[in-house]
């Protein structure tokens, strides 16, 4: 899939509340409150599933959130869409 394609899915996503718009740490201080907090790690899912920028199969990397939700993603989507977070919303 090519990238304005993925670009423009995440947009969407993130319009409709399907993605987040806050990229969560990676790693936290001690003590310190962070929202949202979220772990990256290894699953057994991880190049099996399909990821939530582009649904396409081959995920490599994953969020697992407080709430239990778990994001993965394909190592150029998760860039987009880190670069869509720090974008802001559209309009504003």
């Amino acid at each position: 899939m090519d990238k304005n394609t993925v670009t423009q899915r995440i947009r969407e996503r993130l319009d409709a509340g399907s993605l987040p718009r806050a990229i969560p740490p990676l790693t936290v201080k001690p003590g310190a409150s962070t929202s949202p907090t979220a772990h990256v790690s290894v699953d057994t899912s991880i190049g099996v599933v399909r990821c939530a920028a582009c649904d396409e199969p081959g995920a490599q990397v994953a969020y697992r959130f407080p709430d239990g939700r778990i994001l993965r993603f394909h190592g150029q989507c998760h860039r987009i869409w880190e670069e869509e977070c720090q974008r802001g919303p559209r309009g504003a």
